[in-house]
């Protein structure tokens, strides 16, 4: 397995662990779509950013393992935002649940984008002090790995 795939499916059940906790420990219902959403997004931007900062080398420097890292963490609760849109557009328009904790339908799909930078902006308040620091450490784990492996 390469590292590429090794970053990404670890990045995906740390978001899988994210998007869980916030399933459970939520007050209200409707946060179980985050067990979805976060780890299909976590994966996508690891296996994304890792693909693009490492095309023409194997082994990643220090600093590209930190901004592809930084970048995974945090671009990942924009692309969450995307996912969950999406899906409760779909869910809504074929079954007509799917609603807004007062009932109202989910954002329209043209809004999504920016509304989504907004709810971005504080799920990284609350929760991305957590998300980024660990895909960094992923990516300096699965170099360690992968350098344990070849020797």
């Amino acid at each position: 397995m390469n590292d590429k795939l090794k970053f990404a499916i670890l990045n995906g059940v740390a978001g899988a662990i994210a998007g869980g906790f916030l399933a459970i420990w939520s007050p209200t219902s409707g946060y179980w779509i985050f067990g979805i959403g976060a780890p299909i997004a976590a994966f996508s931007c690891a296996y994304f950013f890792w693909h693009q900062f490492t095309r023409k080398e194997n082994r990643p420097s220090n600093s590209k393992l930190f901004i592809i890292g930084l970048l995974s963490g945090s671009v990942s609760h924009y692309l969450c935002w995307i996912i969950l849109g999406v899906g409760m557009n779909i869910c809504y328009s074929t079954t007509g649940n799917c609603t807004d904790s007062l009932g109202s339908p989910p954002i329209d799909l043209l809004s999504l984008p920016y509304v989504s930078l907004g709810f971005s902006f504080l799920s990284l308040l609350f929760l991305g002090w957590i998300t980024v620091p660990v895909s960094i450490g992923l990516g300096f784990l699965v170099r360690k790995l992968s350098s344990a492996e070849t020797s």
